[in-house]
């Protein structure tokens, strides 16, 4: 798991300890962002197959067909090159729309910081019933040796 996918998945358990209202709406909007990211990776690792697949085509065409350099009008090369420029038109696309997904991402995940970050703020009305403190030992209790019986 990825250092990135890990902080999302912390946040998104400190998130669960908030509020209902504000917790639900992190909730989707990590779950939408988080799925638009991974659509937009695939596609762009499909369109990317696409134009190595095409490149190769196209290496193939001009080893195997006669007269490649002189007459490229034939079928299979057309097909080949049409193949991979619209592969990479669109690999440039999703590029961009994985950049964008990204962003929002992050957008969602500092809001789930400062959502976090309020929700532990002194004085809070859900300081008390869902981050308690934990009781404070002295140092006689810290360093007391237990009985093993």
């Amino acid at each position: 798991m990825s250092k990135r996918k890990r902080q999302t998945e912390f946040l998104r358990a400190l998130v669960l300890h908030g509020n209902t209202e504000g917790r639900a709406q992190l909730q989707e909007r990590i779950i939408r962002a988080e799925r638009d990211e991974q659509c937009a990776w695939r596609a762009l690792w499909l369109v990317t197959m696409l134009a190595v697949f095409s490149s190769c085509g196209l290496c193939y065409s001009a080893v195997l067909i006669p007269q490649f350099f002189y007459n490229p009008s034939h079928l299979a090369v057309k097909i080949f090159f049409g193949l991979g420029l619209a592969s990479l038109i669109c690999a440039a696309a999703f590029l961009g729309f994985w950049f964008w997904c990204r962003a929002v991402l992050n957008r969602v995940q500092e809001e789930c910081r400062r959502f976090i970050m309020a929700a532990l703020e002194p004085g809070s009305r859900t300081e008390t019933a869902i981050f308690a403190m934990p009781q404070r030992q002295t140092y006689s209790q810290l360093f007391s040796l237990r009985r093993a019986s």
